[in-house]
């Protein structure tokens, strides 16, 4: 069944692997002196996610990562401790970033990781500049509250300033075109430009994987653009995808939509059980096999 994916999931489909994750850090402090110093401080190499087990679900969504990595040091003692990671997506300003990330901080860091130094970057792709008052925890108190800092030192990576377009195949496949669709996603010209660029690392990975991930890039892009910018960003990715020989976005889109059809009529199903009628009877109006229906009786 094909997945939907939203902004966030994209985003957490891909960094959550801790090589790209690191990938992307690297990438990103070369324009950003704050994250470089952070990073000469840190073996990357080391770094590792920390388990959605570890996380609140009611804090700790979808969308965000938590890494751990270790110092980087000579001394034994001193490179075992452990610094942590925040990371979180946003595709437009948002005002309440600050107590968004002081709750994932507490719930993911304070809880459970000892209380360990934290960072805390957010990877920003949207089309208004995005600047977050970086010491005031408090902006809209008097002024003797601003003195209150953060928990955690925050980082704001704009993807813009993260590549160059002539870089584009020196990223390793998935950063590659994750980071030209974040970059370009309000931007069809530029998205067609550089497309057929960022696609062509995907050759690398085995077909499958290759073809799953343009299937998420297609599902997440698509849902940005809208009427005739739409059809166009249909052709442009299906004229790219098919250089290659992969899958078709016809066959995507008709995937998706029988996922759609069949979960409306589970939730029909569903609906017939919850109200007693006869599963022969469900089975001839929903086209389901009846052993399918008393398993999800069963399950009530």
């Amino acid at each position: 069944m094909t997945q939907k994916f939203s902004h966030d999931s994209y985003v957490r489909s891909v960094l959550k692997d801790p090589a790209r994750t690191a990938e992307l850090l690297r990438l990103a402090s070369r324009k950003n002196s704050n994250l470089a110093q952070f990073l000469a401080t840190v073996n990357l190499d080391t770094l590792q996610e920390i388990s959605e087990a570890f996380s609140d679900t009611t804090t700790h969504g979808a969308g965000d990562l938590a890494f751990t990595v270790k110092l980087e040091s000579d001394e034994p003692k001193q490179a075992e401790l452990l610094v942590g990671i925040i990371e979180e997506h946003k595709s437009y300003p948002e005002t309440g970033i600050i107590q968004q990330l002081v709750k994932y901080w507490f719930q993911i860091m304070f809880r459970n990781q000892k209380n360990i130094p934290t960072v805390a970057i957010v990877l920003y792709n949207g089309k208004d500049p995005f600047r977050i008052e970086k010491e005031v925890m408090y902006p809209n108190y008097p002024e003797y509250y601003h003195k209150i800092g953060l928990p955690f030192l925050l980082e704001v990576v704009d993807v813009s300033d993260i590549f160059e377009d002539f870089e584009i195949p020196l990223i390793s496949p998935k950063n590659a075109l994750a980071l030209v669709a974040l970059k370009y996603v309000f931007n069809g010209e530029k998205l067609k430009k550089h497309l057929k660029a960022a696609m062509a690392g995907l050759k690398s990975l085995p077909r499958e994987e290759a073809e799953d991930f343009l299937t998420q890039t297609f599902i997440y892009l698509r849902h940005w653009f809208k009427g005739e910018a739409k059809e166009q960003f249909k052709m442009d990715f299906k004229k790219c995808s098919e250089v290659y020989g992969y899958k078709s976005i016809a066959e995507v889109e008709e995937e998706e939509l029988e996922a759609k059809i069949k979960d409306t009529k589970l939730e029909m199903v569903d609906a017939m059980i919850a109200n007693d009628i006869p599963i022969e009877k469900i089975a001839v109006i929903s086209g389901l096999p009846l052993d399918e229906i008393q398993k999800r009786r069963a399950q009530r």
